[in-house]
């Protein structure tokens, strides 16, 4: 596979995820508590994805890794935020810092969709 249908593959594996979060985050602002849980139980299975060591989804691995790297310079946490945040949204809606801190882990997703696309596109 060429370098560029490799990253191809990987900004649509990434973009898909980084979409269900986006949607999911939407979705938990909702004022219909059923749209609300929903959304809250889709977050906590992509969280749940992404903190499973014995995963061998490649998009939850792949996503687990850019985390890894991404959020420690956001958060100061890296990927125990995550397991934290999963925690959190198992028991009760999240509050306006777990909000904040769910849209921490969108960007930091959202930035490498963005740096990926730009090396496509051979800006990076």
């Amino acid at each position: 596979m060429s370098d560029i249908g490799l990253l191809g593959s990987i900004y649509e594996q990434l973009r898909s995820y980084a979409d269900k979060l986006d949607h999911a985050l939407i979705g938990l602002r909702d004022p219909q508590p059923e749209v609300a849980q929903r959304a809250r139980a889709e977050i906590v299975g992509l969280l749940h994805e992404i903190t499973n060591k014995d995963s061998m989804d490649p998009t939850s691995r792949l996503v687990t890794a850019i985390l890894k790297q991404g959020l420690p310079t956001i958060a100061g946490q890296g990927l125990s935020l995550c397991v934290s945040l999963r925690k959190a949204l198992e028991q009760r809606p999240p509050t306006s810092l777990e909000m904040s801190q769910l849209e921490l882990v969108a960007l930091t997703l959202d930035k490498e969709c963005s740096s990926t696309l730009a090396r496509i596109k051979g800006k990076r």
